[in-house]
């Protein structure tokens, strides 16, 4: 009883986690629901946990959280130290403005509290906490796009798609990476155990439904169908007929898609002029002008806090979040031809270190990285490397409690004489 109320309790707590670790409620300039501070009190709670958790597994054998805490640190020193220390050396910017602008990288030791509940409860409970946290940031996108929701904001972020949100895509996408897996290969990518192919398919036409006439963002679109393609396969033909049909009434019927708000003509337009607008072809070429003139030293990254940030440089639309890598080579220059590889083949290191099996971690960051050029990948998503790196955790963690017991003792409690006793007089 008292297993099963512990990982009932801990199955609870999970939910809220998950709420906080894949910004549901986290603020930004397309959510509509995003509570101020909120990551950031996220963000002091992860650290105090795995402060505390630190020092009561002094002496332990804790394999998998040494390698989580190895990848945590490694990403704070070198994607918010670095960074930090640059802009200090060029600009001139206090190191605590540094600090503070890529303070992202801090989900990154979300690890903690997600391994410390994910081990104390089933497979099933812990897949299921991600499409309930899903599912609400789901339902809470169409209420927004209907007017159920109010918005939250201060101002529009977003005047070509005003119905567009943003609310826990984290969440959308991994759920959705999840549900296709589970319908290809009709088990859980955690505990190897049975799951319902019918329900996960479902499921995954629902978030991606959700990604196209709810978040309404193109990268995230892109990194859906990547994702599909790469996971399935052959079998993408089947999805991409699958989809075909669940997308058949818009186009026998178009005025569907004003009654759900879809922007066609913004889509269109994108189609014509490419993946990117011309704020971001802009910004890419401010970033390649300012490295060729300076040598391609290091520039890290300004905050708004510090002077108005990179405004008095470039101007006020100039945004290392929407370059992706360009975003990264301007903050370590030339060093990002060292960094990059090096990063990415650590992370890959660690996810095969936690469990060798690493088909759908690579399958999900492979995907993440055909969007780079427009969404950076070591800066603005370690919540989702970070849960992707906790499920390798987590599939060691099952395939040890699964594994036959290696009995070190023989099965006979006595040895048997090669001759038999004297009988007793």
């Amino acid at each position: 009883m008292s297993i099963l109320r512990k990982s009932t309790v801990s199955f609870v707590l999970l939910i809220p986690l998950l709420i906080l670790h894949l910004d549901v409620f986290g603020e930004s300039p397309h959510n509509p629901v995003g509570i101020l501070y909120l990551n950031e009190l996220y963000l002091a709670i992860c650290m105090a946990f795995t402060f505390f958790y630190l020092l009561t597994s002094i002496g332990t054998q804790q394999r998998e959280f040494k390698i989580l805490m190895t990848y945590a640190v490694y990403s704070s020193v070198v994607f918010i130290g670095l960074p930090a220390i640059f802009s200090f050396l060029f600009y001139g910017q206090p190191l605590v403005y540094g600090l503070i602008e890529e303070r992202r990288i801090l989900f990154s030791f979300g690890f903690a509290t997600l391994m410390f509940l994910g081990r104390n409860m089933s497979a099933s409970q812990f897949e299921k906490a991600l499409l309930i946290t899903a599912l609400l940031a789901a339902v809470m996108a169409w209420m927004f796009k209907f007017g159920v929701l109010p918005d939250l904001r201060d101002k529009q972020s977003s005047f070509d798609r005003p119905d567009r949100s943003s609310i826990g895509a984290p969440a959308l996408c991994l759920a959705y990476f999840y549900c296709i897996q589970t319908w290809n290969k009709g088990i859980s990518p955690i505990d190897g155990s049975a799951r319902s192919k019918t329900i996960h398919i479902v499921l995954a036409m629902f978030f991606l439904l959700t990604l196209v006439f709810g978040t309404q963002t193109r990268q995230l679109i892109v990194l859906a169908l990547c994702f599909t393609v790469f996971c399935l396969k052959s079998k993408s033909i089947v999805w991409i007929c699958v989809a075909g049909l669940l997308l058949s009434p818009f186009f026998i019927f178009p005025d569907l898609m004003k009654v759900l708000g879809l922007n066609v003509d913004f889509y269109a337009q994108s189609v014509q002029d490419g993946p990117t607008d011309g704020v971001r072809e802009q910004t890419i070429g401010y970033i390649f002008s300012h490295l060729s003139q300076n040598h391609w030293l290091p520039s890290g990254s300004l905050s708004l806090m510090w002077n108005n940030g990179f405004i008095p440089y470039f101007g006020e639309y100039f945004f290392l979040s929407d370059v992706g890598v360009f975003g990264t080579l301007f903050r370590f220059g030339f060093l990002a031809f060292i960094i990059i590889p090096v990063s990415l083949f650590l992370y890959y290191r660690w996810a095969k270190m936690l469990h060798p099996d690493t088909g759908f971690v690579v399958t999900a960051v492979l995907a993440q990285l055909v969007i780079w050029p427009l969404a950076g990948f070591f800066e603005y998503i370690q919540a989702t490397i970070c849960y992707l790196l906790v499920i390798q955790a987590l599939r060691a963690l099952h395939d040890y409690r699964s594994a036959p017991a290696q009995e070190t003792y023989v099965s006979r409690p006595y040895p048997r004489s090669s001759s038999p006793l004297p009988r007793p007089a």
